[in-house]
């Protein structure tokens, strides 16, 4: 169902030298995922995050795009998944800093049995919410943000905190005085590659941080304190809790950029046949001609360190880069191949889809909770320096689970 979205006819490829790939896809009439029109538990039952889907032990697809009251979709396919009520995490509002358990958006999923599902959660502690806890009063003047541990052991139908410290979080505490918001935001998916666990996460510059998109490592057998950070040579930067004990040397316990990254990466998926990794990002550039564009843009790795900028996938208002005139705004990128035979579709090959969380737009350009779930059908060629293109219509394939 199309929700006031307006077309937006400009969501087109943008790299120079393209082959015409057919009609753009309308992003305002894409096939839905979740419409909140017909399908909300409540009137905040929202896809605030980027959707990430698995398969359970009986073969069943679930799809989470969380919130700070997770729920989750289930149904025998990707494309026919039905709404679950029932909230699967919802963050305890503790005032305390040190706890890390203010609001929590499940947002980063792993599984290989379908069963006892690992999770990542990304928390705000929203200090503007607890008198006394910031001088600034303002949702982003007093944002810190960590990423935290989550598990379920019932297929996903429930998941708890682990206790412990954080995933990752900076080595300082908070301070009340703080202006603009830090810490490590927005987990990708999680994805095996070479035998180990990968994850990005996006890092606000403050003090010994600098900002950008961080790749974190552990092994697939480790536990939530296992997690490292590249440093810039190799992965051996691990965080450090400063309510744990005081923090000798900050700068041991940050996280390294990598080169040419200055957004977070919302999604990675593999393509086995070209051995290469595709990564999609939200974010405002330039095209190839200096333009400025906004949109969701492709990037290509062979080794998740070096990335190859592929340019605008797709062209489309962002949240933070609304267009009033537009009717909708876009957000919350997501990569998956609903055919895939890998737990967490995440390994791709030449037909995969994109997801979007469509939000429209109030009389005054602000973002209510109106926001649907779309799906974009992507052609990505398994063959050596192909680009993906955005298809206004995808193969007709069967359910290689039936």
């Amino acid at each position: 169902m199309r929700r006031g979205a307006g077309r937006i006819a400009a969501a087109v490829l943008a790299w120079a030298g393209m082959a015409d790939a057919g009609p753009a896809p309308d992003l305002g009439s894409a096939p839905l995922l979740f419409d909140w029109s017909a399908e909300r538990c409540g009137r905040w039952d929202i896809p605030d995050a980027p959707a990430r889907f698995w398969r359970d032990a009986e073969g069943r697809i679930h799809m989470i795009a969380g919130s700070d009251q997770s729920r989750q979709s289930v149904g025998q396919a990707a494309d026919r998944l039905a709404r679950v009520c029932a909230v699967v995490h919802r963050g305890a509002d503790d005032p305390d800093p040190a706890a890390r358990n203010d609001r929590t958006w499940v947002s980063s999923i792993f599984t290989r049995d379908g069963l006892r599902i690992e999770a990542l959660g990304h928390m705000e502690y929203q200090g503007d919410r607890h008198p006394g806890a910031c001088a600034a009063g303002r949702y982003m003047a007093c944002w810190r943000n960590a990423v935290v541990a989550l598990e379920s052991r019932d297929g996903g139908e429930s998941f708890a905190r682990l206790p412990g410290p954080p995933v990752a979080a900076l080595p300082y505490r908070y301070d009340p005085a703080q202006t603009r918001r830090s810490g490590y935001f927005t987990p990708s998916n999680i994805f095996e590659a070479d035998g180990v666990l990968n994850v990005f996460v996006f890092a606000e510059a403050y003090d010994a941080q600098r900002r950008g998109a961080c790749l974190l490592r552990r092994r697939v057998d480790g536990g939530p304190g296992d997690w490292r950070a590249w440093d810039g040579q190799g992965f051996s930067a691990r965080f450090a809790d400063p309510y744990r004990g005081a923090v000798a040397d900050p700068d041991a316990h940050v996280c390294a950029p990598l080169p040419g990254l200055d957004a977070t990466l919302s999604s990675v998926v593999f393509q086995p046949a070209t051995g290469r990794f595709l990564a999609v990002s939200p974010r405002v550039g330039r095209d190839a001609g200096g333009a400025r564009r906004a949109g969701i843009w492709a990037y290509v790795s062979r080794d998740l360190i070096h990335w190859d900028d592929l340019g605008l996938l797709a062209e489309a208002p962002l949240l933070w880069a609304r267009d009033c005139g537009q009717g909708a705004a876009y957000a919350y990128p997501s990569l998956v191949d609903p055919d895939s035979p890998a737990p967490m579709l995440d390994r791709v090959d030449d037909h995969l889809w994109l997801t979007l969380t469509r939000m429209r737009l109030e009389a005054d350009c602000r973002v209510g909770p109106e926001r649907d779930l779309i799906r974009v059908h992507v052609n990505w060629p398994a063959q050596a320096g192909s680009r993906p293109e955005l298809a206004a219509s995808g193969p007709d394939r069967p359910d290689p689970r039936r």
